[in-house]
């Protein structure tokens, strides 16, 4: 499938879901939000409103809240992610406000909160994917208070006038497969920079990681001598930074691509619209680099070791 074609099957599902429907209570206090793979993504996006996002795993493996926490909020779009529920029942029992963010109604999620937001499901088919996503980071943007109004059509909209630059980045793209892959980020595209790592690895197989710009320049120079890409996904800050950079890793031999995304009028809108074009770039690049999606089947897909043991896994 081409990149036209991806696009526009995200587009026009994102044009014909309905909005979210804010559910929960102003004001959030003290916030941290919860999720695992790409819910911890969504999580993220909660950063820009001054809350906090963490693994669940975080919270439910160490058996203790963050210092100062008045509020979990949970994330996970099938609602069966256990250490997500594990979290919020932990944040329960300590007597703390208690939120999900879902697509089921009816999941272990939503039982062990006492507010509940729910989020459409884009009935799209994808083979890298990224619909959910889109529709849990909503579902934050409407928990933290941000105005979802017509959002995913904003979000469908900035897609498209992203498209250009996601074509080029894919023309551009080194012909054979790096040994490993960096992508660089600034704040304004944080949440977008460690989706576009988990597709990255979900399509390609390959070591990736992201790293905060200036730290990049601070340590990156040194990897070698094997092949290494380096994605900087530019957004609305810090070019000349970005620039110098580049010219500092390009001189020890790294292959640096420049990516520029429209970040559009909110933070939000710009980081899921960032997200969606890593998902198609990803795809792309385990299509150039013959390197077929999950390994080429080789992942067994049904994820029931990050399930509930003791309940039934609903879809």
């Amino acid at each position: 499938m081409t990149i036209p074609e991806q696009l526009s099957v995200v587009v026009s599902a994102l044009r014909a879901v309905p909005d979210v429907q804010p559910t929960v209570q102003p004001p959030l206090d003290r916030a941290v939000f919860v999720g695992s793979g790409d819910s911890l993504s969504s999580a993220l996006l909660a950063t820009a409103y001054g809350h906090r996002a963490l693994s669940s795993g975080d919270l439910t493996w160490t058996g203790r809240l963050p210092h100062g926490t008045d509020t979990v909020v949970g994330i996970s779009h099938s609602g069966t992610s256990g250490a997500t529920v594990r979290a919020l029942r932990l944040a329960a029992d300590e007597g703390k406000r208690t939120i999900a963010i879902t697509s089921n109604a009816d999941s272990p999620l939503a039982a062990a909160a006492a507010e509940t937001q729910l989020v459409p499901s884009l009935d799209i088919r994808e083979v890298v994917p990224c619909a959910g996503h889109l529709m849990l980071g909503l579902g934050v943007a409407a928990v933290v208070g941000e105005d979802v109004a017509a959002a995913a059509s904003n979000v469908a909209q900035l897609l498209e006038a992203q498209a250009p630059e996601l074509l080029r980045a894919v023309e551009v793209l080194p012909a054979d497969a790096p040994h490993a892959i960096s992508v660089l980020t600034l704040p304004d595209l944080r949440g977008a920079g460690d989706f576009w790592m988990l597709k990255l690895i979900e399509a390609t197989g390959l070591t990736v990681r992201t790293v905060p710009l200036e730290e990049s320049g601070h340590v990156d120079y040194f990897i070698g001598p094997q092949p290494h890409l380096v994605l900087q996904l530019i957004g609305s800050v810090g070019r000349a930074r970005f620039d110098r950079l580049a010219v500092a890793l390009e001189s020890t031999g790294q292959t640096v691509q420049q990516i520029a995304l429209e970040t559009g009028r909110t933070p939000l809108i710009g980081e899921l619209a960032g997200a969606a074009a890593g998902a198609v770039f990803a795809h792309q690049a385990a299509t150039r680099w013959g390197r077929p999606p999950f390994r080429g089947g080789a992942v067994n897909m049904d994820a029931r070791h990050i399930k509930l043991d003791e309940e039934p896994i609903t879809t």
